[in-house]
């Protein structure tokens, strides 16, 4: 009588060497578009974005040393309401960082229960409470940030109202940066595109074949419109295992890379008022 054969047991990769390997899979669909643009010339451009930053912290702090090491302009976007002094301290030693408007204390008005998406300057409120925000908001932020401060705002959740966009456009120097696809105000834009983090049940980093895919798609577009910046967004109050490894290695192969270019909230927004003055009629 033959025994019959033992049964093979394959291990399944563990978790580490998993996460690796589709890192190493990011990083080379990453090069091989980056490559695409620096054969045929064209720069593919990039900003930074982060969001709720009222005070120094151990992870603000890494997001600064990674933008001072690798040379790539951070923008930070400040809640006026709790903004503080020792904030704007951390920042005088700094050279990449630059501020943003961002809401006035990040208050959701909406009504939930109602299914309404939270948002700090919706349709709920009236047109006085939200302009003495927004001017106190600015005076704030001038006030402790000087000529670090940048007249672009980041509504709360992305979310904001016409009503809101109009006393943004009486204000005559600001632009707007939300989220992705909402491009129909007549105001100077520039948006964010790819979040890193994963919002619903428990925040944490997207995984890296999310990135793969989320700016796979951003840079097949800019194959025909090269001209808008691809915005990165993070909240480092929110980071969790695996966004510093990405910020790392993305950082790391667009700092370097010939056809990446990385550029301030401030010039990009002195380039979107003038297109839009153009676009106006107002040249």
């Amino acid at each position: 009588m033959t025994s019959s054969p033992a049964a093979v047991v394959v291990s399944a990769p563990s978790k580490d060497k998993a996460t690796d390997r589709d890192q190493e899979y990011f990083e080379q669909a990453l090069t091989q578009h980056l490559d695409w643009f620096a054969e045929r010339g064209r720069p593919i451009r990039f900003w930074w974005r982060d969001d709720d930053a009222v005070s120094p912290t151990p992870e603000l702090d890494e997001l600064i040393g990674f933008s001072e090491r690798f040379d790539v302009p951070l923008s930070l976007a400040v809640i006026p309401k709790f903004a503080t002094e020792t904030l704007a301290q951390r920042l005088t030693s700094t050279h990449t960082v630059q501020v943003l408007h961002h809401g006035w204390q990040h208050k959701n008005y909406q009504d939930k229960s109602r299914g309404e998406k939270a948002s700090e300057f919706g349709w709920r409120r009236t047109a006085l409470e939200m302009e003495k925000e927004l001017l106190e908001g600015k005076e704030v932020l001038q006030s402790l940030f000087a000529e670090r401060y940048v007249p672009l705002f980041v509504p709360p959740w992305n979310r904001i109202a016409p009503r809101a966009v109009q006393l943004l456009q009486q204000q005559g120097d600001y632009g707007l940066s939300a989220f992705t696809w909402i491009n129909h105000f007549r105001l100077p834009r520039l948006q964010s595109h790819v979040d890193i983090i994963k919002w619903k049940k428990n925040e944490r980093f997207i995984g890296w074949n999310a990135a793969r895919k989320r700016l796979d798609l951003q840079l097949c577009r800019r194959q025909t419109n090269a001209s808008e910046p691809i915005g990165l967004l993070t909240h480092h109050l929110d980071h969790g295992e695996g966004c510093s490894e990405f910020l790392e290695a993305f950082f790391k192969i667009t700092s370097a890379h010939p056809a990446a270019v990385w550029l301030s909230s401030q010039e990009l927004l002195e380039e979107a008022k003038r297109d839009f003055s153009q676009s106006s009629g107002q040249v």
